[in-house]
């Protein structure tokens, strides 16, 4: 049996809880909403599935987070896939015995400790144990206070699940040492620059596109939500994506706003455009929207798909203001004009 010398903390998202947790193995203190922002966290995707219901999803967490706040100028990190169950088996052994904390992608379905009758893939664990002879992999996950043990057969199907949206291939990525930032407000204004450009610009996943833009593809499809033949599943998804699934509510904009409150305490820079106080009015916004989600898809009396619409027009608005706002603010910033 190999078990990592692990302090398993609880928290709020599978990734930004999982890097919290992978930072502190190696002796450092970041609260979990640091740890978000840092991975420039916030993103968007609408997407269409082919398979299963629902048939339309939302998610509103950008790719490739975890990665992205491990990686520097001196060293990358990204998800790496994997073609065999044996070799992905045989590589996670090897990195646990050398004492390296191993990021997974999983689907919850085959969590068998979530007891989930629904897909979800992309959700990340750290992978901090095993057990060879009984052939269990121990991970910490979100807010499981005990390590929860997960057998080879299930992790081979939660790793390798082809689950739309997000179809996996045995992705993880290890962590070899980890030291503070010596520079922590400078990364910080960078990670606020980087997330506001990322989704400006768009990023391209398995998942599809994350983008600003897809905020606008998404409103002008609500129309059709109410036809569809697994609507009211469409709807309560949505609803729970934005309000209740690991993202502290509002679609991961709250904790973000809680990154802003930390970058306003450590840069007079961030401090001046109250970034917080506008990302703020972004969340209730979504929050909002979560609500009506759920309302129209119950069909309750005044909830309104026109009222949806319009709101879902209003957070572009807002959060492109947002953006745009960082984007010109800090780009001079850092060209020093």
């Amino acid at each position: 049996m190999h078990i990592l010398d692990w302090k398993n903390i609880t928290g709020v998202h599978c990734g930004s809880v999982a890097i919290r947790n992978v930072v502190s193995y190696f002796g450092v203190d970041y609260e979990e909403a640091l740890c978000f922002g840092l991975g420039s966290g916030l993103g968007f995707f609408y997407s269409k599935n082919k398979k299963g219901s629902p048939s339309e999803v939302i998610h509103l967490r950008a790719p490739n987070m975890e990665p992205i706040f491990f990686s520097d100028p001196n060293q990358q990190h990204e998800w790496i896939k994997e073609t065999t169950p044996s070799a992905a088996e045989e590589k996670l052994i090897e990195d646990i015995k050398n004492g390296y904390p191993v990021f997974l992608q999983t689907d919850i379905f085959f969590l068998h400790y979530y007891n989930s009758d629904v897909n979800f893939p992309g959700h990340v664990v750290v992978c901090m144990g095993v057990d060879e002879k009984k052939k269990v992999f121990f991970v910490s996950d979100t807010n499981f206070k005990n390590i929860q043990e997960v057998t080879f057969h299930d992790m081979n199907l939660a790793r390798s699940s082809k689950a739309e949206p997000y179809p996996l291939s045995y992705n993880h990525f290890k962590v070899k040492s980890f030291v503070p930032f010596k520079n922590l407000r400078g990364k910080i204004e960078e990670a606020i620059l980087q997330n506001s450009y990322n989704y400006m610009n768009g990023q391209i996943s398995e998942r599809g596109l994350s983008s600003i833009f897809m905020i606008l593809e998404w409103a002008n499809n609500l129309n059709r939500w109410e036809s569809l033949k697994d609507s009211k599943d469409i709807f309560q998804f949505a609803y729970q994506i934005i309000v209740k699934r690991g993202s502290k509510g509002a679609g991961f904009r709250y904790i973000y706003q809680d990154f802003l409150a930390i970058a306003e305490s450590k840069s007079a820079g961030i401090r001046e455009l109250k970034l917080e106080d506008h990302m703020k009015l972004i969340a209730d916004k979504w929050n909002y929207i979560g609500l009506l989600l759920k309302s129209v898809g119950q069909k309750k009396s005044g909830a309104s798909i026109a009222e949806l619409i319009l709101c879902t027009k209003q957070v572009f608005n807002l959060e492109y203001s947002f953006h745009t706002k960082v984007i010109d603010s800090l780009s001079k910033k850092k060209k020093g004009a």
